[in-house]
Formats: structure tokens, C-alpha cells, sequence
């Protein structure tokens, strides 16, 4: 009786640990969840490779936008639809306080952007900021 006893504690114990484990990891996702993305519509030009432009953007431009508190930067590849096979840059940030200091409203970009060269590549590479949206966060 008192095996069976252990048991039963033992399995009310793990379930229990669980259930609190699992509540913690949902609070972190729905913590980690953006107010804010900022999503860039981005083509390569004509007879870039499309490996060497995604290393190029993730060792290079990636890590200058996520250095910046408030933000990180994603780079994602059209899988269906109208923009297959084509690339955006999604910025995303924890609040509308954050995207707001970093880019002004004023139009105004706050922060270190690094090496001019950098961006003179990218350039090279692919046709970049010529479309975005911001999108903001609907909640209840």
C-alpha cells in the first residue's frame, strides 16, 4: 500500500511539474511575441546567386539590426504565392516605443547602421527598400 501511495505522489509530482513547465514556456512565447514588424519586400538582381545573397545578408546585416535593443531582424524566402522565391527583411520589435526610437518618425534612423561598404554590397546584390509596411499588433 505504501508503494502504491509513493507512486501516485511521485506521478501527481511529474504531472504537476509539467503542467508548470508548459505554462512557463507559453508565457515566454507569448512574451517574445512582437508588437510591431516591419517587413521589407526585397528581389535579387538579375544573375545574383541566391546562396551567396543569403549568407551575404545573415553574416552581415542580420547581426547590425540585432545589435539595436528593441529589435531583430529575420530574412525570409517567398515558399508560396505571389512573392515566391522572392526575399524579405522582417524586422520585429517588442514595442511601437522601440521601432519608433530606432527609426523616427521623422523619418530619421537612430543608431549605429555600420560600414557604408556593407550596404554598398547589398546594393549590389539586390533590389532593397523600395517597399515596406509596418504592421502593428491588433489586440483585444
Amino acid at each position: 500500500m505504501k508503494s502504491v501511495t509513493v507512486m501516485a505522489f511521485l506521478l501527481f509530482f511529474t504531472i504537476n511539474l509539467n503542467a508548470q513547465k508548459n505554462q512557463s514556456e507559453l508565457a515566454k512565447l507569448k512574451s517574445a511575441s512582437p508588437d510591431v514588424v516591419a517587413v521589407h519586400d526585397v528581389e535579387l538582381l538579375p544573375g545574383q546567386d541566391a546562396k551567396a545573397f543569403e549568407t551575404f545578408v545573415l553574416n552581415e546585416i542580420k547581426p547590425i539590426y540585432d545589435k539595436m535593443k528593441g529589435q531583430s531582424f529575420s530574412l525570409f524566402k517567398g515558399d508560396r504565392g505571389n512573392r515566391t522565391n522572392l526575399y524579405a527583411f522582417i524586422l520585429s520589435f517588442n514595442s511601437i516605443e522601440d521601432r519608433d526610437r530606432i527609426y523616427t518618425p521623422s523619418g530619421e534612423m537612430v543608431g549605429d547602421f555600420g560600414d557604408k561598404a556593407v550596404w554598398e554590397k547589398l546594393k549590389t546584390m539586390a533590389k532593397v527598400f523600395y517597399s515596406h509596411t509596418d504592421y502593428v499588433k491588433v489586440k483585444k
